[in-house]
């Protein structure tokens, strides 16, 4: 199904850009802090900064709804539950893991995400400057510039940290035998698709499907990242304006 899954990211999205676009101002407020200054147009290493946060911000929320996400998709695999709603999946996990579970592959979301919001947000200010869009200049004018620069931003985030979206991705959805899958896994399954880490998932990954495995998918993933981010920031640059209107 085109939809398998898509239920966990809806639902999670709107608390994940809220988390990350509050803690990405709060960054850059506290960069204005430091200089003293609420007009200096941040630099462009403080920008990453503030997006590298907001991806470690995000934490919280990304990790679980990427699991559930992941474990919806690949339930038609071996060993994987059979009902794989975003509820029973969600329920599934909570039964037989607790919260904790929720969490499986944490780490690797993290250093997924911090680097790649910092991309993220660095690629969409720096074609906005060289497009001469800011904030301060913004109007439906620039539009086209918005959307392009929001598109690539996307692009650029995704192209960069592709090969660790794999790794998370495997990490996340491998799971151990329990009394409620529809079969247990043989000792040759749980050799084959139980991680001990991050390294051991890359390098077993590597030695058994060679380099391409790293980027498995990426062309639908750029494809879909140009209009959604592109979508993204410019409803986000025209909520910034309309909010600055109630303080001005």
């Amino acid at each position: 199904s085109f939809f398998k899954g898509v239920n966990s990211p809806i639902i999670g999205l709107s608390f994940l850009n809220s988390i990350l676009f509050t803690s990405y101002g709060s960054i850059l407020r506290f960069f204005e802090k430091i200089d003293n200054s609420s007009q200096r147009i941040p630099s462009l290493t403080q920008v990453y900064i503030a997006g590298f946060g907001s991806g470690i911000a995000c934490f919280l929320v990304s990790t679980p709804t990427e699991l559930v996400k992941c474990r919806a998709q690949a339930a038609k695999q071996k060993g994987l539950m059979i009902s794989s709603t975003t509820w029973n999946v969600f329920k599934d996990v909570i039964q037989t893991r607790g919260i904790k579970g929720l969490y499986q592959g944490g780490l690797i979301t993290i250093i997924r995400d911090a680097p790649g919001y910092g991309v993220y947000f660095w690629a969409y200010e720096a074609f906005k400057r060289s497009l001469n869009v800011t904030s301060n200049n913004f109007d439906h004018n620039n539009g086209p510039k918005l959307l392009f620069s929001g598109g690539m931003a996307g692009v650029l985030s995704w192209a960069s940290i592709y090969p660790l979206d794999v790794i998370k991705s495997r990490i996340q959805i491998q799971q151990k035998p329990l009394s409620n899958y529809s079969q247990p896994l043989t000792k040759f399954q749980q050799s084959s698709t139980s991680y001990s880490g991050i390294i051991d998932c890359a390098v077993r990954s590597y030695h058994k499907e060679g380099i391409s495995v790293f980027f498995k998918g990426i062309t639908p993933t750029l494809a879909r990242a140009l209009p959604v981010n592109a979508v993204t920031f410019y409803v986000y640059e025209i909520m910034i304006r309309w909010l600055n209107r109630f303080q001005n």
